[in-house]
């Protein structure tokens, strides 16, 4: 179940062996191999050659039957031979001549090896899916079940805040296909389809070793085989829920410096549908048709608290350091996050002929969230969109829109006696997102929320300045206000960013395969595909506005991003900006898996890609060409039986490049940075908006201290930076591109069962990002390292990892598997997205932006996981022809990430200057799950069973800590280029002599573990 293989279509498996006279052990020729699945229509049929070698291309993912028959030989037939996803399997078959008086043939039961690839990763079936605890309440696509999540399951797999990362990499740089075609979002890499395994008949998880027919994907690849119909009616009605009151006790994050606190607990999450598939002419004309609407939502319940005083008039201390308080009375506020989703799915398959074979398929996900006096879920992690409700709820609330559909035509032909094979692909990936104001005043209109600036509060004011809390601790009246009720971050105003985007991936892709006997058996394979991927977008900002005053009371900053600068003290608002931006991209393979006495299989090919980016306007941005990619592996089976494997590869991988970057870097956008003084000069006023309502034309001080006519708070730094569509591109840019090295080995201890180990290299050659030399007063793309960006350091991500595994595939009514992987992840650069602070931004993360930056950067990344052990078993208890019980139990353990040391850098704000070397600020702990399943199955009837199932996520509710506070300081600070921890003593705030004010919350927990959670199923099936 773990090495998928190299030779088999997209979404289809092979089957290949060889037949021997089991009288002198001699191939036998021109012998009938007819194989038969309820998964298959009609019968597949090959016939052996002189070397008694028969293959089965192009077979669905199921169980089938072999049947080998020649004249003057005595039938044989195998049944139960599971072919998974993507899989070669040899099984070799001994025929008796009639002439023998022998009548039975004892032949051992099917290989589980896959020995036609070098391939890493997993395959996960209906069987497992059925048997365990799988996608989390909580996670990810939770609600509507998205397959995405069974990535994790995989030796080498680390979730992060988008997906899954395999083997180092970040999630949106897996590659994700359905069906042979692309549902990635082409505009941020990350999955567009998050269908549900409901719909999905198998996933395979491919983490590395993947030859030239696999393109344009510097992480993994996922492959989805969506169900079908069959010869006989079978469908299902189902339904899901996750209640809330048995969500298990959180632990409650306590944050220093501010008496708001938001209690985020699950309401209930659930799906429920049904799918019907079967014959509309039998062994002709297959349909399969599903359905599921699924829903989300949790309480957020805002407190306001107040300090308990010590008998020094500060603030008490508990026995973990944190400020003791107290709630205060009639304050509680309960608001919801809900999202609701449908998925639904249509399929027809379609046999022409014997040899010609069409599938159309339809497929979709819409959702939403968020608006009417409801917080929403970000669209791109998942996550509600606030964690605590430190603000006002137009500030902090949007109202989100997701639909993504789905649309492909598959052909399955085969000729000359099926020695030639042709796969080809059409399809439409259409995606559209928004992120709106909550009151549907939309981008670009003068009412509403969507014209009114968004300001952040960082300052020493107590709560009683932003709500009404008359008569209580909190009011502003009473004088230890500010001492028991400060707030370290409010926001007020509009909603800041808002976006409105389309995008449409065209794709087509086409494979021919020639079988071919010389010196051995050769698997030819030609390819060659084709996106045009286009992304058209709205975004405008509401403005915003920093206030973070310094330690010393003396400045506060206007950090206004996207956005246009009108004199120096009005607050701006950025107009609607719309853009409209293109990739295309063409590619071509050619491979050979080359079979010598089944003993040896070499697999070796090259990859072609270029692809053309254009900026908005259709003007030519950028071209990535010559993306060539060598790829070889050689596989040896000492056993010769299909039974264990020796195997080694090399590989290059080349990013397909997305359309977020060109959006951002050629669409004439504005940033805008300016420092102010607190004190006031000469001048008109500045704006304060605690002092007035929207639009907020009223101004006074920082400090709330209205300013004498004819004076201001002044600028004494101001920058302007637009973004033109000829931004500068580096002419001699190099496409980003990674390569690796994997060796390993697999042995069959036990039918079906199988011990194997692998080491796994990776390691960046070019990244494509953008920088800046002049300390932000224009940007440019480049390769750091390199070219004109040779000032910068070149971008380096290097993984090894070691795993060894044990897989069992369900049969004789259990299945069991366990991996260990050790694994080292090292350097400057994480990938598409920014770990440090969730910034997904392709292409053009912070982490190359200014050469200052770039100091103590070296080091343990963020999606470093040391140790992981993963232990999965499931045991089906049989106790009448109608009854039975299914026990699923799983354990996930994964040691800590490492911990930084940071402060505030004195343009990009916090967090963005590392103090110390990245990873010296030690690791989290280890994190420990448990989950279980149980499922009573009861047949109604011989085609109707009733289902009843429990799974329980966090079986034991552990809370370990997942993040912590890693900003040592907000001030601006240097960094202390290999420093230590004692070199902390010594830190100045940048530019003056004056010591830095240590982070109260410093290394204190930012986030534990999702806490445990039930979720009830049912399913009634015929």
């Amino acid at each position: 179940m773990w090495m998928p293989s190299a030779l088999a279509q997209q979404g289809t498996s092979v089957l290949t062996g060889t037949v021997v006279d089991a009288s002198n052990k001699q191939p036998v020729p021109d012998v009938v191999v007819t194989a038969t699945s309820p998964n298959l229509q009609g019968e597949q049929i090959a016939v052996t050659d002189a070397t008694g070698l028969y293959r089965l291309s192009q077979l669905p993912p199921g169980v089938y039957t072999l049947r080998f028959e020649k004249e003057s030989f005595q039938p044989y037939s195998r049944d139960n031979v599971s072919l998974l996803l993507n899989r070669t399997i040899r099984y070799n078959a001994e025929l008796l001549p009639d002439t023998m008086s022998v009548n039975v043939l004892v032949v051992a039961a099917p290989p589980s090896v896959d020995v036609g690839s070098t391939r890493t990763g997993i395959s996960v079936d209906k069987e497992l899916v059925n048997h365990l605890a799988v996608v989390r309440p909580g996670s990810k696509g939770s609600a509507g079940r998205s397959f995405e999540s069974l990535a994790e399951l995989a030796p080498g797999a680390t979730s992060d805040a988008y997906g899954v990362s395999l083997n180092g990499t970040t999630s949106p740089e897996n590659g994700f296909l359905v069906d042979g075609l692309s549902t990635g979002n082409p505009a941020l890499g990350i999955l567009g389809t998050p269908l549900s395994i409901e719909f999905i008949q198998e996933v395979n998880v491919i983490t590395g070793g993947f030859m030239p027919e696999f393109g344009r994907s510097t992480g993994g690849v996922m492959t989805a085989v969506t169900k079908s119909g069959s010869n006989e009616f079978h469908g299902s009605v189902f339904g899901n829920l996750a209640p809330g009151g048995l969500e298990g006790t959180p632990t409650r994050v306590l944050r220093e410096g501010t008496v708001i606190s938001t209690d985020q607990r699950l309401w209930n999450l659930g799906d429920f549908g049904a799918a019907l598939g079967g014959p509309i002419l039998k062994d002709k004309v297959w349909f399969y048709a599903g359905v599921a609407p699924s829903f989300t939502r949790r309480s957020l319940e805002r407190n306001y608290n107040a300090y308990v005083l010590g008998e020094d008039g500060k603030p008490a201390k508990d026995s973990n350091g944190f400020s003791r308080f107290e709630r205060i009375p009639n304050t509680f506020q309960r608001y919801f996050a809900d999202q609701r989703s449908v998925q639904y799915i249509g399929k027809l398959t379609w046999q022409v002929h014997p040899d010609h074979t069409l599938t159309l398929s339809a497929y979709g996900t819409p959702s939403s969230s968020g608006g009417n006096g409801r917080f929403g879920y970000n669209l791109d992690n998942g996550a509600v969109e606030t964690e605590n409700l430190n603000g006002r709820y137009e500030a902090l609330a949007h109202a989100y829109e997701s639909d993504a559909r789905d649309l492909s035509l598959k052909l399955s032909s085969s000729f000359l006696d099926k020695r030639v094979l042709l796969d080809a692909n059409v399809g439409w990936h259409h995606q559209t997102d928004s992120t709106l104001p909550v009151d549907g005043s939309g981008i670009g209109k003068a009412a509403g929320y969507s014209g009114v600036p968004q300001f952040e509060m960082r300052r020493s004011t107590p709560l009683g300045a932003y709500e009404s809390l008359e008569g209580t601790a909190c009011d502003p009246a009473n004088p230890e206000a500010a001492v028991r009720c400060p707030v370290a971050s409010y926001f007020l105003g509009g909603p800041g960013f808002l976006l409105d985007r389309t995008v449409d991936r065209y794709q087509a892709n086409a494979v021919g395969t020639l079988l071919l006997n010389a010196l051995g058996h050769h698997v030819i394979k030609v390819g060659a595909d084709v996106e045009v991927m286009t992304n058209r977008d709205t975004r405008a900002y509401s403005g915003g506005v920093l206030y973070n005053e310094s330690t010393d009371g003396t400045t506060f900053t206007d950090f206004r991003s996207f956005g246009y600068l009108i004199g120096p003290d009005q607050v701006v608002i950025q107009p609607s900006i719309p853009t409209s931006t293109r990739a295309n991209a063409l590619g071509a393979f050619v491979q050979d898996s080359w079979s010598v006495l089944d003993r040896v299989t070499l697999n070796a090919g090259v990859r072609y890609d270029t692809q053309n980016i254009y900026g908005t306007g259709g003007a030519l941005a950028f071209t990535l060409p010559d993306q060539i990619s060598p790829r070889v592996g050689l596989v040896y089976d000492p056993t010769q039986q299909g039974r264990s494997k020796l195997f080694a590869s090399y590989a290059r991988y080349y990013q397909n490049a997305v359309l977020a970057m060109v959006n951002s870097q050629f669409s004439n956008i504005t940033r805008v940075r300016a420092t102010r003084n607190r004190a006031p000069i000469n001048g008109s006023p500045g704006c304060d908006p605690l002092t007035q309502a929207a639009p907020y034309t009223e101004c006074r001080d920082p400090r709330n201290v209205p300013v004498p006519s004819g004076t201001s708070t002044g600028i004494s730094r101001q920058y302007t930076q637009t973004f033109a569509i000829n931004s500068p591109v580096d002419p001699e840019l190099k496409p980003q591109s990674s390569d690796e090295l994997v060796l390993g080995g697999e042995y069959e201890v036990l039918p079906r069962a199988s011990l194997g180990a692998s080491y796994t290299r990776r390691y960046m050659n070019d990244v494509i990002e953008d920088m800046s030399i002049n300390e932000t007063t224009n940007y440019f793309i480049g390769n750091p390292g390199r070219g004109i960006a040779s000032q910068f350091d070149k971008a380096r991500r290097d993984y090894d990892a070691v795993s060894v595994y044990f897989t069992k595939a369900f049969a004789d009514q259990w299945l069991a598997q366990a991996s260990y992987t050790w694994s080292s992840l090292r350097g400057n650069y994480s990938g598409l997205y920014r770990p440090d602070n969730n910034q997904l931004a392709p292409n053009v993360t912070s982490d190359f932006d200014l050469q200052s930056m770039m100091l103590n950067k070296e080091g343990p990344l963020p999606l470093d996981r040391t140790h992981a052990l993963k232990v999965f078993g499931a045991r089906e208890f049989v106790f009448s022809p109608t009854a039975s019980l299914n026990l699923g139990l799983s354990y996930r353990g994964t040691s800590g990430a490492p911990i930084n040391v940071t402060g505030a850098q004195y343009l990009y704000g916090t967090g963005f200057t590392f103090i110390l070397p990245r990873g010296s600020g030690g690791r989290l702990p280890w994190v420990h799950t448990v989950d279980a399943h149980l499922g009573v199955n009861y047949k109604l009837s011989q085609r109707v069973t009733a289902a009843l199932t429990v799974d329980s996520f966090n079986l034991f509710n552990f809370q370990a800590v997942t993040a912590v506070d890693q900003n040592y300081t907000f001030d601006n600070v240097e960094a202390l280029v290999g420093g230590t921890e004692a070199d902390l003593q010594t830190l100045k705030v940048r530019g003056t002599d004056r010591a830095v004010t240590v982070n109260p919350n410093y290394e204190k927990p930012l986030s534990y573990q999702t806490p445990r959670s039930i979720r009830f199923g049912a399913r009634l099936s015929f």
